[in-house]
């Protein structure tokens, strides 16, 4: 696949964190039973088999249709988003989508799951788009909740971390740089990007984005080892790519009480620093480690000082990240 990008393009490339994208991405990975996200797969399974809703296997035989594993997924799943939205925002959003697209992306489920089990639930869909919207917002919503929602702020850290540092990369080397780092199969060209096998995307070859709307770039955690491409009419063309530190996402605190990083640095100090394999803020890390905020960021202060951790603004909020000279330091224990 070829995203063509002009001047104006480049301009125009911003990178989003997106709940509603990390959502999609995950009822592939919870049907692929991804190996890296097996911790994840356990405990969402058991929150959906524990789940008081009585339409819970309704709703993810109807997800399951749209989001077809390793294949094809509703472009009107993941419509354009003009800022960092919520995912109720993001849920209005596809509210908004006009029902030609909807019709479209299920006429085309329809070509591709003939014969299969799934076409029976595109052909209830297909047979009243307004109900099916209806029903597809109410399927993602209840998902989100059961199955994301409380993983979120985990997501979101490592989300924020690998923004923070494709933003430092830009800065530092260019626009041509971080699209080479993406990912193995995204491939900078004179024309754009090249996407090569190994991506989920749409299949309207003749129906793509008219030049001079940009580019979004999407960190995505449940979409390694692949990543998923929206490039089609309307929408803005967009890349989801696995944010660095993605392998530590699911990861258990390591021990450190009885480590010589307790004994440098001290029992408290160790397990906040063994903590931060994936970026948290003050609350976050006092609620995982049941101690008092006030003193987590006493220490926070020590260990940043001392550059054995790193801390990252995204609004009004800052996290901590564990730095180099913490994680060689972590590596010795």
């Amino acid at each position: 696949m070829q995203i063509a990008l002009g001047t104006e393009d480049l301009t125009k490339v911003r990178f989003l964190i997106s709940p509603l994208w990390e959502t999609v991405a995950s009822i592939e990975a919870l049907q692929k039973r991804t190996p890296i996200h097996r911790p994840w797969i356990e405990m969402a399974k058991e929150r959906i088999a524990a789940s008081p809703d009585s339409r819970a296997y309704e709703h993810l035989r109807i997800l399951s249709a749209l989001v077809m594993p390793d294949g094809y997924i509703a472009d009107s799943l993941t419509p354009t988003q003009p800022r960092q939205d919520s995912f109720a925002e993001s849920l209005d959003a596809i509210r908004a989508i006009p029902t030609e697209l909807w019709e479209r992306d299920l006429r085309h489920l329809a070509d591709l799951t003939v014969g299969s089990p799934t076409r029976r639930t595109i052909d209830e869909l297909l047979n009243d788009i307004d109900a099916a919207v209806s029903r597809i917002l109410a399927a993602l919503e209840w998902y989100w909740a059961t199955a994301v929602e409380p993983f979120w702020p985990r997501l979101r850290s490592v989300l924020l971390a690998d923004v923070d540092s494709r933003l430092e990369q830009l800065a530092r080397d260019g626009i041509q740089e971080v699209f080479k780092t993406l990912h193995p199969r995204v491939r900078p060209n004179s024309t754009g990007l090249e996407i090569m096998r190994g991506v989920t995307c749409c299949h309207y070859a003749n129906n793509v984005p008219e030049p001079g709307m940009g580019l979004i770039l999407v960190p995505n955690a449940f979409v390694w080892p692949d990543t998923m491409v929206l490039n089609v009419q309307p929408f803005v063309p967009t890349i989801t790519y696995a944010p660095r530190g993605v392998g530590r996402l699911w990861e258990t605190v390591r021990e450190t009480s009885e480590s010589p990083v307790s004994a440098l640095l001290g029992r408290t100090r160790a397990q906040i620093l063994a903590q931060l394999d994936v970026p948290m803020t003050t609350t976050q890390l006092a609620c995982a480690l049941d101690l008092a905020a006030a003193t987590v960021s006493g220490h926070l202060r020590v260990l940043s000082g001392s550059g054995l951790a790193e801390s990252l603004r995204s609004g009004r909020e800052v996290f901590y990240q564990r730095g180099e000279l913490g994680d060689a330091l972590l590596s010795r224990a």
